[in-house]
C-alpha cells in the first residue's frame, strides 16, 4: 500500500478523490482531474497475433517501465481483462516476465467489479424489456424486434441463441454476447464524462413496438438505477507495474467485435496526470488501430503522437514472411502511414528467437526506411525498454499532419468501402440482402453519418483464415448501437459469444495455500 500511496501522492491525487480495493488497488475519482490534457498520446498495436498473443501489452508495459527508468513520467491504460479468455485459450491480459501489472491474479479474476456491475446493468434492461411484455404495457414492445441483447462473461456457446419463456403463451429468442462485447462495454467505454454515460444510456436504442416503432432506454424509466449500478465502474482503477509505473486499467471491450481499448476516461486521465500516456489497442492494426483511428479517434481529439507496431519472429514466421518479404508486416506498416503517423516497430524479443532472422529483419526494416527498435523487457525488465523508451520519447516530438481516411458525411456502403480496401486489402466485398435493406433504413434516420465499427476474424487481415481459393468477404448484417454511436457491421461468421476450446485454461488454474495458480 505505501507503494502506490507514493504513486498517487506523486500523482497529486487528493486522498478525498481514490478509494482503495484491497492494498495494491484503487479507484480514482476522475472528474476533476480532467481539464488539463498535457500528455503526448503513445499507441500500442501490432501485426496479426498468434494464438499466444505477440506481447502488445508486456511491449506497453516495458515501454512504460522504459520512459520511467529515463525520467519521463509515463502512465499506463489498459483494457480489463475478461474471464473468457483467461479460462478460455488466450488467457490472463497483465503482461508477464519483468513486464507485468500487479496483483496479476486479482486483476484477471474479479478486479473492482467492473464487469460484474457491466453485466449486471446490461441484464437489468433485458430483465425490464422481458417485464414490460409480460405485463403488456403501453410500450407494445414486439417480442420479435429486440435490440437489446443479454451478456455473461463466460465463453459459453450454449449460449449463443437461446428460448426465452415470458409465459405460458409468449416466448422469444435471444441471443447471449460475452460481457466485453456487449452494448453497455461499449457504451460505458466510449462516454467521455458521467453525465455523457447517462445521455448515451438514455439514447439507446433497445426495441422496435409492433407498429416498427423504436422504442429507446429511457422509456424503461430505469437508467437511474443503471446509475447506480455503474456509480463506481465509470472510475477507472489504478494499480502499479513490478517497476512501479502507474497504470489504469479500465474497461475491456474486445477489438474484433467492439472497439478494443481501453476507456477514454481512462486515457483523457492519463493524459491529464502525466507527460506520457500509453494506450492499448487490441489484436492487429486491421482491428484494433483502425476502429481507434475511425471511432474513437472519429473527432481528431485523440491523435497518436507516436505509434508503435509490435512484432514477434513468432507471428512473422506464422504469416511466412521470411518467405514473402514481410508482406504481412508491410500491409500493418502501412495500415499507419495513411495516417502520417509518427511511427516505430517494436521488436518483441523471445528467449530463443533465431538471430539469423532478427538480422533479416532490422535489414529489410532499415532498406524501408522504419525506425525499430528492440524491446527485452520480459526478462530484463525497464532497463530492457531503455533504448526503445528513448526513441519513442523522441518521435513523440515530431511533426505529424493527420491524413482522414473516413469522412463523417461518407455513405455508409463507402465507410465500409475505405476500411476493406485499406486495411483488408480486398477490392470487393459482398452486401447481402438483409445488411442491405438495413443499410437504407439507417440512411433514413439520424444515425447515418455515424462511424463503423466492423465485426471481424482476428486471425488474418482479410478474415479469410482458412485459406479459401475463391474467398469473399460478405457483409451479413448491420445494426446501430445508438448508445456507443456507432453502426456495427458483422462479417462472415464472427462469434459475438465465443466458446471454450477443448483443453482450456480454467483445467489448470488452482488454490494452493491461498494463492491462485495456474494463470497464464
Amino acid at each position: 500500500m505505501e507503494k502506490i500511496l507514493k504513486v498517487l501522492d506523486k500523482l497529486k491525487i487528493d486522498e478525498n478523490d481514490f478509494e482503495f480495493y484491497g492494498k495494491n488497488i484503487a479507484k480514482i475519482n476522475y472528474e476533476k482531474y480532467m481539464n488539463n490534457k498535457k500528455g503526448k498520446l503513445i499507441l500500442m498495436t501490432s501485426i496479426n497475433p498468434t494464438p499466444a498473443g505477440e506481447g502488445k501489452t508486456t511491449t506497453a508495459i516495458g515501454l512504460a517501465d522504459g520512459l520511467n527508468y529515463i525520467g519521463k513520467n509515463t502512465i499506463l491504460a489498459l483494457r480489463e481483462p475478461s474471464l473468457g479468455p483467461v479460462f478460455g485459450r488466450k488467457g490472463t491480459a497483465t503482461g508477464g516476465g519483468e513486464s507485468e501489472v500487479v496483483p496479476m491474479a486479482d486483476i484477471n479474476l474479479h478486479f473492482t467489479g467492473d464487469f460484474h456491475a457491466i453485466t449486471t446493468a446490461n441484464n437489468l434492461i433485458s430483465a425490464q424489456i422481458d417485464s414490460e411484455i409480460y405485463w403488456n404495457t403501453d410500450l407494445n414492445i414486439d417480442p420479435n424486434r429486440i435490440v437489446w441483447k443479454r451478456c455473461l462473461d463466460l465463453n459459453d456457446r450454449a449460449l449463443r441463441q437461446t428460448e426465452i419463456k415470458i409465459n405460458s403463451k409468449i416466448s422469444r429468442l435471444e441471443e447471449f454476447t460475452i460481457t466485453a462485447a456487449s452494448n453497455m462495454m461499449t457504451i460505458l467505454s466510449l462516454s467521455k464524462s458521467i453525465e455523457d454515460l447517462r445521455i448515451r444510456l438514455d439514447n439507446s436504442l433497445i426495441a422496435y413496438d409492433k407498429k416498427n416503432k423504436e422504442i429507446y432506454l429511457k422509456e424503461l424509466n430505469i437508467t437511474g438505477s443503471l446509475m447506480a449500478i455503474l456509480k463506481n465502474a465509470v472510475n477507472p482503477n489504478l494499480v502499479l507495474t513490478k517497476y512501479d509505473t502507474p497504470t489504469l486499467i479500465h474497461c475491456g471491450p474486445f477489438a474484433n467485435i467492439a472497439t478494443g481499448t481501453n476507456s477514454i476516461i481512462s486515457t483523457n486521465l492519463g493524459l491529464s496526470l502525466a507527460d506520457y500516456c500509453i494506450v492499448e489497442s487490441g489484436f492487429g492494426s486491421d482491428l484494433g488501430f483502425e476502429k481507434y483511428m475511425n471511432v474513437i479517434n472519429e473527432d481528431n481529439d485523440l491523435i497518436p503522437d507516436c505509434t508503435v507496431m509490435v512484432v514477434t519472429l513468432r507471428a512473422l514466421n506464422l504469416h511466412k514472411d521470411f518467405d514473402n518479404n514481410f508482406d504481412h508486416l508491410n500491409k500493418h506498416l502501412k495500415h499507419i502511414r495513411q495516417y502520417n503517423l509518427n511511427l516505430i516497430v517494436a521488436i518483441n524479443f523471445i528467449e530463443g528467437d533465431n538471430e539469423e532472422q532478427l538480422d533479416i529483419l532490422k535489414e529489410w526494416l532499415n532498406n524501408n526506411n522504419y525506425s525499430w527498435e528492440m524491446n527485452e523487457a520480459f526478462t530484463k525488465g525497464a532497463k530492457g525498454a531503455e533504448n526503445l523508451a528513448k526513441k519513442v520519447a523522441e518521435i513523440c516530438d515530431f511533426t505529424q499532419n493527420i491524413n482522414r481516411l473516413i469522412n463523417k458525411n461518407d455513405q455508409i456502403e463507402d465507410k465500409i468501402e475505405k476500411v476493406v480496401k485499406n486495411f483488408y486489402y480486398l477490392d470487393n466485398f459482398i452486401l447481402s440482402n438483409e445488411a442491405k435493406e438495413k443499410i437504407e433504413e439507417i440512411k433514413n434516420t439520424e444515425y447515418k453519418n455515424l462511424p463503423i465499427c466492423m465485426v471481424k476474424s482476428s486471425n488474418s487481415i482479410d478474415g479469410n483464415d482458412n485459406n479459401e481459393t475463391n474467398y469473399e468477404l460478405v457483409i451479413k448484417n448491420v445494426s446501430v448501437n445508438s448508445g456507443a454511436k456507432f453502426i456495427l457491421a458483422f462479417t462472415n461468421n464472427v462469434m459475438s459469444m465465443p466458446g471454450l476450446n477443448k483443453t482450456p485454461n480454467s483445467k489448470d488454474i488452482d488454490l494452493e495455500n491461498g494463492l491462485v495458480t495456474g494463470l497464464k
